[in-house]
């Protein structure tokens, strides 16, 4: 971890050198830090700017193909494909800030080894607390608990400030460094237990004070850049305003950056929580410079691909309303590839409609409801002579069934016939015996 921090802990140490002022030092290598980033956050704010811009075509997508998440995922890939537009492209930028700021924790608690460059093996101290090194036996023999270099050099550093003529000869590396500015000392942890605070004079209170000031102000720098990106989402076109405010205006969304920052500067040495406060507001600053530059370019482009959108959409729904006009076309149209199934429901179809139309011509006041084969006594007749009772006659129970519309359906001309056949037939003469034997022997 020394290794990768010794980059940073040289840069710091050329900004003091400079500067000769710790607080300074801390901002100019925040300022530059962020400027060496620019490249990154740039590309990474343009990216996620860009996707919002997409946002009302893939929140298309998404509705379309709502049933279907892998043909949602295709499609959705395909619109960010096009656009030159990667998701993971704010992933990055996250996460490079990270390393820097372990980098800058390793510096600032190891001044001598990562920001001076002291060879370690002047600062050898063995584990059960003995003096190696020629430093480290230095700092033992004037009282100094070596020990301490095992876990941070910070309270060395400032033991040597104190003495410097002392060590001066021992390592061309060694530079006195001051960490204390404007009577606060940077390189000591806040405390949170305000209620401990001397508050006899300004002039006891204020070392304590102002050093709980920096979580303070640090943690309110984070909540503020939350509100102005989520007001900056909200101005750009074609943004869900309503998703925005439902994801950003979270009690978490709002308090998780602000807690994390107060938790960690008081956790750590004060020059850290400048190094973030510093950093949240240059964010910020450059945040808003970064929406406004890129705003005045997209807007044309959004502008141009809203209106390409709606008129893929209007030609999607004017080859909609085409199929749905040829495909009833088709079917009402017959021809040699039709099946027999579409056919014989046609026909049927053909059927129902020609008897309601002749349903509604005999009795037009009752509608789809009057049925003309239930007439009069007829209620289940095949034909207009039907007659259910054709063949009743009595019973062999005793039972003896109406033969009145058989007697009614028996025609005048008929029983006058019958009538003078018998006459007729009561007027014979009987046979002689030749004309008996002639017919065969019966009378």
């Amino acid at each position: 971890m020394d290794t990768i921090a010794r980059p940073f802990g040289l840069l710091l140490m050329f900004l003091y050198n400079i500067t000769h002022n710790y607080l300074f030092a801390i901002v100019l290598f925040t300022i530059l830090i962020k400027l060496l980033l620019m490249p990154f956050q740039m590309k990474s704010k343009k990216g996620m700017m860009q996707q919002q811009l997409l946002n009302p075509e893939i929140q298309e997508i998404q509705k379309k193909h709502a049933a279907n998440q892998q043909k949602m995922n295709e499609e959705m890939q395909r619109v960010y494909r096009e656009a030159g537009v990667s998701p993971m492209s704010g992933c990055l930028w996250s996460l490079l800030p990270f390393p820097i700021l372990i980098a800058l924790y390793q510096a600032i608690r190891k001044p001598l080894t990562v920001m001076m460059g002291v060879p370690k093996a002047l600062l050898e101290v063995t584990k059960n607390g003995e003096a190696v090194g020629a430093i480290a036996k230095k700092l033992a023999e004037m009282g100094f608990d070596a020990r301490q270099l095992l876990q941070s050099q910070i309270t060395a550093t400032k033991f040597i400030n104190d003495n410097f003529e002392a060590f001066s000869g021992l390592s061309d590396k060694l530079r006195p460094m001051d960490f204390t500015v404007f009577g606060l000392d940077l390189s000591s942890v806040p405390n949170f237990r305000i209620w401990t605070f001397d508050f006899s004079s300004f002039k006891a209170l204020w070392p304590a004070l102002g050093l709980f000031l920096i979580p303070v102000i640090t943690a309110f720098f984070q909540w503020l850049s939350t509100k102005i990106a989520t007001k900056l989402q909200k101005d750009l076109p074609g943004a869900n305003v309503e998703q925005i405010e439902k994801t950003n205006n979270s009690m978490m969304m709002l308090l998780l950056g602000p807690v994390m920052s107060l938790f960690f500067a008081f956790a750590l040495p004060a020059a850290m929580g400048v190094y973030w406060m510093v950093n949240a507001l240059f964010s910020m600053l450059v945040d808003v410079f970064l929406t406004k530059l890129y705003s005045k370019s997209m807007l044309s482009d959004f502008a141009e691909k809203e209106a390409a959108r709606k008129a893929r959409e209007a030609e999607l729904e004017a080859k909609r309303a085409e199929a749905e006009r040829r495909r009833a076309e088709s079917d009402n149209l017959q021809t040699g590839n039709t099946s027999k199934k579409k056919q014989q429901q046609k026909k049927k179809q053909e059927a129902a409609d020609r008897a309601l139309e002749y349903q509604r011509a005999l009795n037009p006041e009752a509608g789809e409801k009057y049925n003309p084969s239930r007439v009069g006594t007829r209620p289940y007749a095949r034909g207009r002579g039907y007659d259910p009772d054709r063949y009743s006659f009595n019973g062999m129970d005793g039972s003896v069934s109406d033969t009145s519309s058989i007697d009614e359906g028996i025609d005048e001309a008929l029983e006058e016939k019958l009538r003078k056949a018998a006459e007729a037939d009561s007027k014979r003469e009987p046979d002689t015996p030749d004309e008996t034997a002639k017919d065969g022997g019966v009378e």
